[in-house]
């Protein structure tokens, strides 16, 4: 049963959950922020159905058996490559399953934003999965659901991380000639519980509720993405999303799952047919196709990816893919685990999670920027006086 897989090899996709017939399953095995599946034995049948189902004990990592193509894409329509994280590859993908009466699964902020995995065709629905959520997705029903749309001979599309691919896959056992797999580049994933802490930093700091948040702003053009957040009272915020206080510990690999210290579903062994995210290198490899708001890049895996992606209204154009890779390492490696993990939470279980974020990625970078700002002031007095630059 589940209960041989080790917290740190658990990816959390949730299909022992999803497959156990007698709801012996649940998130409520805690170890640090995250909860990891627990079996109630006294409901418990022995069935192993969770088992079967397990992308781990499963070992569902596919071997590739030749490099992707790949492609830089975007949508031809730029308003809605600003509303997207990257290109609005996602959204050219969704208009294409909706005109085949197709079923779309992805992320989306609910009410209290919770991340959530949702199956839909509502346009509503659909604009709420654009956009980056830095967070582990609740997966919910979802695998069953996109199981009976697929017995029923609906079209769906399905994006997530590798992981969640590779559990989709491990759930379903076998493959549908209707199910389109996306996976997005993934660095790593947080728990629900430290978006949930950040979230309470953020109304503290502004004494006010949250009304809206995006980690990829592009306002400001792609290259410049932000952090942005509204609340109840009129406030906003506004932050580099490399000078934010979340972000900087998610890009700096302290607060991720586990799991993504060693992730066996990267190097497109997810069994996804597409692999999307952002093109790092648009302003040096190809200049004349980025104009600043957005470009994907998009790993071909499959035949059935690479039929599914020219049926898409979208510019694109080729490119070797590795010169994808070379721009973005967590296509084939994982995150390196940060030497403050472990201080981080030291101090998270002695002052909670919101303080801590607080204090070792807020107070730290207000406090940079200071010194940056003093130091720039030196500098132009110095100059003025005609002496040499100081020292830092």
């Amino acid at each position: 049963m589940i209960d041989s897989v080790a917290y740190k090899d658990c990816v959390l996709c949730g299909s022992c959950v999803c497959i156990c017939p007698v709801h012996a399953i649940s998130f409520e095995a805690p170890v640090l922020d995250f909860k990891y599946p627990r079996i109630d034995f006294s409901k418990c049948v022995g069935c192993n159905k969770c088992e079967k189902v397990c992308p781990v004990i499963k070992d569902a990592a596919i071997q590739p058996t030749c490099a992707p193509e790949a492609v830089i894409a975007r949508h031809r329509n730029s308003e809605i490559r600003k509303a997207s994280t990257s290109g609005g590859i996602f959204s050219a993908a969704v208009e294409e399953i909706l005109t085949k009466n197709g079923i779309i699964c992805g992320a989306v902020f609910d009410e209290n934003f919770k991340v959530r995995h949702i199956c839909t065709e509502s346009e509503d629905d659909i604009h709420k999965m654009m956009g980056s959520k830095y967070a582990q997705s609740d997966m919910g029903d979802c695998f069953s659901q996109i199981r009976s749309y697929l017995d029923h001979e609906r079209l769906v599309l399905f994006t997530g991380c590798p992981c969640q691919v590779a559990g989709l896959r491990a759930f379903l056992g076998r493959e549908y000639n209707n199910l389109i797999l996306m996976e997005v580049v993934c660095h790593g994933i947080p728990s629900e519980q430290m978006l949930r802490s950040y979230i309470k930093l953020l109304e503290t700091k502004k004494r006010s509720g949250l009304t809206a948040l995006r980690f990829r702003d592009k306002s400001k053009g792609w290259h410049h993405s932000s952090v942005t957040a509204a609340f109840s009272s009129g406030g906003s915020y506004s932050k580099p999303y490399t000078a934010d206080a979340y972000m900087r510990g998610f890009l700096g690999s302290t607060y991720l799952k586990e799991s993504c210290y060693h992730c066996r579903f990267r190097a497109f062994r997810s069994g996804a047919d597409l692999t999307v995210g952002d093109f790092w290198g648009a302003e040096s490899e190809i200049p004349q196709f980025d104009d600043n708001t957005g470009l994907s890049a998009v790993l071909i895996n499959t035949q059935k990816g690479k039929n599914f992606l020219q049926s898409l209204d979208i510019d694109s154009h080729p490119i070797d893919a590795e010169t994808v890779i070379c721009y973005n390492k967590n296509i084939m490696e994982s995150p390196e685990r940060s030497p403050d993990r472990d201080e981080f939470y030291r101090l998270a279980q002695k002052i909670g999670y919101s303080n801590a974020i607080c204090k070792m990625f807020w107070e730290k970078t207000a406090a940079k920027l200071k010194r940056e700002a003093r130091y720039t002031a030196r500098c132009v007095y110095y100059k003025m006086l005609g002496r040499e630059k100081p020292l830092y």
